[in-house]
């Protein structure tokens, strides 16, 4: 399972990705979930990895992520990328859902919604 994490906060994008370790037992945590701290080097991440899991921030330093999710989207083309739009603007929940999200977590993050969405590991 691949992963990216597109989160400009660094304290919450480690604190996510080592949750999703320990949660998913992720073996090689370092070929399988990538951090970015901007929007261009989170698309450069997605088409490297080609991941099955999206955690995107709305307020990045070089753009908006709700702008994003229609384009992030028709990039992976077949694959069934998983979109979770990120932000405590919860008036963006609809827009980010008519955009593509799959999901919508407000920030502060509850580590009880993100087990929610993923959902047991196969």
């Amino acid at each position: 399972m691949n992963i990216v994490i597109i989160e400009d906060e660094q304290d919450l994008g480690v604190l996510m990705r080592n949750f999703l370790v320990r949660r998913l037992n992720i073996k090689l945590p370092d070929k399988t979930i990538k951090i970015a701290t901007s929007i261009s080097e989170g698309m450069h991440f997605i088409k490297e990895m080609k991941p099955d899991w999206i955690f995107l921030d709305n307020n990045l330093p070089d753009g908006k992520g709700i702008n994003e999710i229609t384009y992030i989207k028709s990039m992976t083309g077949e694959k069934t990328v998983k979109v979770v739009m990120m932000s405590a603007m919860t008036n963006l929940k609809e827009e980010a859902f008519r955009n593509g999200a799959d999901y919508f977590l407000d920030k502060p993050i509850s580590f009880v919604e993100v087990s929610r969405i993923i959902g047991s590991p196969a």
